[in-house]
């Protein structure tokens, strides 16, 4: 069971575009990993796993919030972020989970000078692990991107695997437990255009 944590739908508007940010994001996993079961938790919400044993692994996804905001759901998402670490339990960060990640373990986050990152972006994969499997044609990838905020220092021992002009830690891991991106390869065409 992979845990999807959910950090998109922080307050319970009806038909806010929050909503509508989960359904894509399942229908996403379910093409790529037919086979996997999944559950969700509204992590925004305060909904969190009973104890990190609770799934095989965790994704935790992209928000409209900041990583280093004072919440009480963002510092319990935090610590259960070092807890999975502990354990090399495999977990996956996007966008605002990318940045949570790399905070909790040690990196810096902070909003970038050169403003907002939006739309289609080009980016150079910098190194390759094991499991990165094919290579890309000229090590090169495109992926839907809508952040205002950067990982300015890896975590511990976080090994750069992607970057670009406009964001130098596009990607990351840690050890083969903890993969991060800073891009939204969950986002559909029409969803990026009704956000910008």
């Amino acid at each position: 069971m992979i845990g999807i944590l959910n950090a998109y739908h922080f307050d319970k508007t009806p038909g806010s575009y929050q909503e509508q940010y989960m359904p894509m994001m399942e229908n996403y996993l379910n093409a790529i990993m037919p086979e996997s079961q999944f559950t969700s938790y509204d992590v925004a919400q305060n909904q969190f796993p009973k104890t990190p044993e609770e799934c095989d692994g965790y994704i935790i996804t992209g928000s409209p919030a900041s990583c280093y905001e004072d919440h009480s759901w963002i510092h319990q998402l935090s610590e259960l972020v070092k807890k999975l670490h502990l354990r090399r339990t495999p977990l996956v960060g996007i966008c605002f989970g990318h940045q949570l990640i790399a905070q909790a373990l040690g990196g810096e986050v902070r909003q970038s000078e050169k403003g907002w990152g939006i739309g289609i972006r080009d980016f150079s994969i910098r190194s390759y692990a094991s499991w990165m499997n094919p290579k890309l044609d000229g090590d090169k990838c495109s992926l839907l991107f809508s952040h205002q905020d950067q990982v300015i220092k890896l975590p511990h021992a976080g090994i750069n695997l992607a970057k670009d002009d406009f964001c130098e830690n596009q990607m990351y891991r840690v050890g083969d437990h903890i993969f991060s991106m800073q891009g939204h390869p969950e986002f559909t065409r029409d969803y990026a255009q009704e956000r910008y």
